[in-house]
């Protein structure tokens, strides 16, 4: 028996709809594709372009907060309640504020032993409260429950097999996603085999359903890093809604969002008619620098490729956001680039059908580029000021304009954002 979801029906029903028009300027029309509805828009929004201007609620963190001080941060959360968790891979703790920004708890402490992690890369919150950590190397989520006490590990893939580690994840409800890579030895001892995978595990560690994957070799007798080839954009570029559905951006180049139901199975594809934009010599240099910084300790020369052109959806600033309407908001490489002084970055928003039917402008302070933007319930946004950089040096180092003068950028904060048309 065939399952297909109540979300795909409707899908299907509208592309039997759309198939047959004239394809009228950014009006989406529909092919099926091996059995998946593939909707087109253009590259103008149904309805338009919102301002929504960003009204501060309050910040934690940064030069004025003597109380608080951040390491590194790549990642924050929210929960049900608005609750926002603040993840110090620096510091290896998860900060947790109420929703009008006073500290309530700290999650996690350094360490080996139950509740305690190593330099975690992401995290998650679950619908019951716990929080899941994740470690690199050997891929390792470890929880907590919501009063810290520790809820377990779970330990990815099985003893004796590859080596695994973990690099992102996202969850909702009881729905969780993380990405990462194993690997093997190949033919010869130089040869280092590897998949880079976008996958949903089970409480065992056991993988349930693979989104995307690709695969890329290290021939460590003549090495080259590419960022194409060696950071696929699932690494971060996808999310998980409320109702278990989850979205990625596997392709670098086009502006495709790929839709799965919560039971793993392809739903959708979203595409959008986009012109690419090239990276700024500032831009592609301050990542020259970071991959240069982190490939330092390789005991061999290499060639490092890094691209001049921008992704189509930036994966770097985890540019897909599932909305509790079914709703995606999606920036893209012009949305956070070439912006007026007022707007920190541009939504592309879909519909539940894949109908591209807004725009939203972020009206306020920051640079998309180097802040982190993390949509927060229906109304809020909260930004990291140098989320970049966390980011970064996760990979083994940073760019040198994070890291001489302390003038020269802003201190590590979060910033929470009333969203007001």
């Amino acid at each position: 028996m065939v399952f297909v979801s109540i979300q795909r029906v409707a899908v299907l029903l509208i592309c039997l709809v759309l198939l047959p028009q004239i394809a009228l300027a950014d009006s989406p029309i529909c092919e099926i594709i091996d059995g998946v509805p593939h909707v087109k828009n253009g590259s103008i929004p149904t309805g338009g372009v919102q301002a929504l201007r960003m009204n501060e609620l309050w910040r934690v963190g940064g030069e004025d907060d003597e109380e608080i001080l951040f390491g590194l941060a790549p990642k924050v959360c929210t929960d049900g309640i608005g609750q926002v968790y603040v993840l110090d891979s620096q510091l290896s703790q998860v900060l947790v504020f109420s929703p009008d920004g006073e500290l309530s708890q700290t999650l996690f402490r350094e360490g080996e032993g139950p509740g305690e992690v190593r330099q975690p890369r992401d995290m998650f919150v679950l619908e019951d409260g716990r929080v899941g950590a994740i470690q690199e190397f050997p891929g390792t989520t470890v929880l907590v429950d919501g009063h810290g006490s520790p809820a377990g590990r779970i330990r990815v893939g099985s003893p004796g097999g590859n080596l695994f580690s973990l690099v992102g994840c996202q969850a909702q409800g009881d729905h969780v996603l993380m990405s990462g890579l194993f690997q093997s030895t190949g033919s010869s001892p130089e040869i280092s085999n590897r998949t880079y995978f976008l996958s949903a595990f089970d409480d065992d560690g056991q993988e349930t359903h693979r989104y995307c994957e690709s695969k890329a070799v290290y021939d460590f007798g003549a090495f080259h890093f590419s960022e194409r080839e060696h950071i696929p954009t699932f690494f971060f570029c996808f999310d998980v809604g409320a109702d278990g559905r989850s979205c990625v951006a596997p392709d670098r180049d086009a502006f495709a969002i790929h839709v799965f139901g919560p039971d793993g199975r392809p739903e959708l594809v979203i595409e959008r008619e986009y012109e690419p934009i090239e990276r700024s010599n500032q831009e592609y240099e301050e990542l020259r620098q970071t991959f240069d910084s982190s490939l330092s300790t390789v005991p061999m020369e290499y060639e490092l490729t890094v691209e001049r052109r921008a992704a189509a959806i930036p994966y770097w600033q985890r540019g897909l956001h599932m909305r509790e309407d079914g709703s995606i908001w999606a920036l893209s490489g012009r949305g956070i680039r070439d912006l007026s002084d007022d707007v920190l970055a541009v939504f592309d928003v879909f519909n539940a059908s894949g109908e591209f039917v807004n725009q939203m402008e972020l009206l306020g302070p920051g640079d998309a580029l180097k802040d982190g933007i993390f949509l927060a319930g229906p109304d809020r946004v909260l930004v990291v000021k140098r989320y970049m950089e966390s980011l970064m040096k996760q990979f083994g180092g940073g760019p040198e304009a994070y890291d001489d003068d302390s003038d020269a950028a802003p201190s590590l904060s979060v910033i929470c954002y009333q969203l007001e048309s």
